[in-house]
Order: C-alpha cells, then sequence, then structure tokens
C-alpha cells in the first residue's frame, strides 16, 4: 500500500467549466497547489514558480488494483453549486516529468455545498486496473470533477491511498 497526505490544507478551485481548473499534487505529508489541469498534462519544473516534485518511482511492474481517498474541509464556505472532488494518479514515463490522466481515478462523496461546513468530509474508494512498468513515476492529483461557471474553491486536508499487486 502506498500513503499520500497532503500535510496541510490544500485549495482546489474549478472556473468557466472546468477549463481554469487547479488541483493539488499529493506527497508524503506535503503538497503543491494551484496546479493548472487545463492542459491535460503536468510537467514538473524546478525553479520559482514551476510545479514540485511529488512523484514516486515504482520499484517493480505491477497493477494499481484500488485507490481511496478522503477530503476534509477546512474552510467554511458558501458555494453556487455542489461539487464533486476527485483524486486521480497521472503516470510518467521514468525518463519524462510530463505527467497524463491514467483514468485510475476515484470520485469522492457525498458531494460537497452548496453550504460548505468545517470538517465536512468527503471519501471514496474505487477498483482500478492500472499497469504499472519498473520505473514508472506516480503522481496523486486531487481536484474539482464539477464542472461550475462561477469561481468556486474547496480548501482542506486531502489523502490518499493505492495498492499495487
Amino acid at each position: 500500500m502506498i500513503p499520500f497526505a497532503s500535510g496541510t490544507p490544500v485549495e482546489l478551485t474549478s472556473v468557466l467549466g472546468g477549463a481554469l481548473n487547479t488541483g493539488a499534487l499529493i506527497g508524503f505529508g506535503s503538497s503543491f497547489e494551484g496546479v493548472s489541469l487545463g492542459g491535460g498534462t503536468i510537467t514538473l519544473s524546478p525553479g520559482i514558480g514551476g510545479v514540485l516534485d511529488f512523484a514516486f518511482v515504482a520499484p517493480r511492474a505491477g497493477t494499481v488494483s484500488s485507490i481511496s481517498a478522503f477530503f476534509s474541509t477546512t474552510v467554511a464556505a458558501i458555494i453556487g453549486t455542489p461539487v464533486t472532488v476527485m483524486a486521480e494518479l497521472y503516470t510518467a514515463p521514468a525518463a519524462s516529468n510530463t505527467f497524463s490522466p491514467s483514468g485510475a481515478f476515484v470520485l469522492l462523496s457525498p458531494a460537497l455545498g452548496p453550504i460548505i461546513n468545517l470538517l465536512d468530509v468527503s471519501t471514496g474508494t474505487a477498483a482500478t486496473a492500472l499497469p504499472v512498468a519498473t520505473g514508472d513515476k506516480l503522481l496523486m492529483v486531487f481536484s474539482i470533477n464539477t464542472a461550475v461557471s462561477v469561481l468556486t474553491a474547496l480548501v482542506g486536508f486531502a489523502s490518499a491511498g493505492i495498492v499495487i499487486d
């Protein structure tokens, strides 16, 4: 089992029907938020303003057979539309820093909003069948899965776990 935890609260945003969504990369007790998800891929880059590396390298080949995730709000808010949080693995080949959505994801329930209270919780577990090669890099990304027309933000703790058989 591989665990992921944000450490501190992260902000997930959605606006313009999902075109300008930002998510958070979740590591092992640390996180990086504000990552643009509109382009479909995430490229890690050093330096000021760059997307930091929260990926891990698969030490052996296998199959990601399960993904579970948890999101707990740390800021109360009123939003226009209930939104669903998604946790998804992004993958990159061994010699790459560009990650793509793998299709291994879980949608958390219940949806959050329109009234969000402090410590509202959304969870989920999904079976997956994602093949992983030795050296593949895996990155856990949390985001809002609901397309909304007005800016919507969720702030909270994010954690997840995967099983590689």
